[in-house]
């Protein structure tokens, strides 16, 4: 599926019409359920019968228009980077999208399992082995993204689901590439030539929001949070406004206190650290996969096992970890971090 040239220079007039393989007319292809899978504040989620592709059932994002501020980015991500990564099994890409004169519905496969944030909070935390399975995965995906030229731009627990109630512990999926920066390059390479600001601070790499420069490997900062959490079930951050957190992500001075990693080992500590180096000391995802504690021997006891359960969790008082929203590019702080970096010659 190509970039539609017409359609984007239309302004989505086109769309108004009957004409182009984007347009209103094909809302007829559907039939939607009453009901929302999930629901933000300009779009949400229902599940839909697909008639065109035999009745399959899947899920469709209605996103209100008045909310994409960056018409010919957001094209770009669904009409160029969702066709680079669909056919991996742990991507959520969308498979279709149209609209409508005041929507966009993008349809995407159905995932049930819930958030592996949910999981983490409603189980307890992760034992050694089960993170590093999970974590593996993570880097897996990360890969694949990166070797075609994708930034996802807000890896976090929140945005990895699990396929069904009853998928294993890493059969998570990678959902919600919203703001995504898609690269011309399908390659390896890393330059660390992206100024644009926007992420989950927490999770976002410091150089995000420092307007100092990054490139894929940022991804890999949100990965080592996700372990941290899956470890000790607990953040490695005090801070929990936007600036603050940003300040302090910017210092990284990882702690492993003794409660939440009682148990955990050295090696999966130096590993987390190892995610959250400064980013010309970080890994790519394809040379974190090679590290000793990711590539090492893995129990194979069933998954139940797997998970500390909630007795363990809640005499060790750790509170659930608490999502934060993501700041989008178009957001004042993300577009005034924007603007200092080029102001700086950048």
């Amino acid at each position: 599926m190509g970039i539609d040239f017409l359609h984007l220079l239309s302004g989505g007039h086109a769309a108004q019409g009957h004409d182009g393989p984007h347009a209103a007319h094909r809302k007829k292809e559907y039939v939607f359920d009453n009901g929302t899978l999930g629901a933000g504040g300009y779009s949400k989620v229902v599940k839909a019968k697909w008639k065109a592709r035999s009745s399959m059932i899947v899920a469709v994002k209605v996103v209100r228009k008045e909310a994409v501020k960056d018409r010919a980015g957001y094209l770009r991500v669904i009409d160029v980077g969702f066709p680079r990564i669909n056919q991996h099994p742990n991507i959520c890409a969308g498979l279709d999208w149209f609209e409508t004169p005041t929507k966009f519905y993008v349809t995407f496969p159905i995932l049930t399992g819930g958030e592996l944030l949910e999981r983490l909070n409603t189980r307890g935390r992760f034992t050694e082995d089960a993170t590093k399975k999970v974590v593996k995965t993570i880097l897996e995906i990360l890969a694949f993204i990166h070797s075609h030229g994708i930034i996802h731009r807000d890896i976090k627990p929140d945005n990895f689901l699990y396929r069904t109630p009853k998928s294993e512990i890493d059969d998570i999926v990678l959902i919600d590439f919203g703001i995504s920066k898609i690269l011309d390059s399908q390659s390896d390479e890393d330059p660390k030539n992206q100024f644009e600001a926007g992420g989950t601070p927490g999770y976002a790499a410091p150089e995000v929001f420092c307007g100092t420069g990054y490139g894929k490997n940022s991804d890999l900062f949100g990965a080592g949070v996700i372990a941290y959490n899956l470890l000790s079930s607990w953040s490695p951050w005090e801070s929990h406004d936007t600036i603050s957190l940003i300040q302090e992500t910017a210092h990284s001075n990882i702690n492993f206190p003794p409660g939440p990693f009682e148990g955990v080992s050295e090696e999966a500590k130096t590993f987390v650290r190892y995610l959250m180096q400064p980013p010309l000391k970080r890994p790519s995802a394809k040379v974190a996969l090679k590290h000793k504690w990711i590539a090492g021997h893995v129990d194979s006891t069933d998954d139940s096992d797997h998970i500390l359960n909630r007795r363990e969790a809640d005499e060790s008082t750790v509170e659930p970890i608490q999502p934060h929203p993501t700041v989008r590019p178009h957001h004042t702080l993300a577009r005034q971090i924007t603007a200092l970096s080029s102001i700086n010659g950048h």
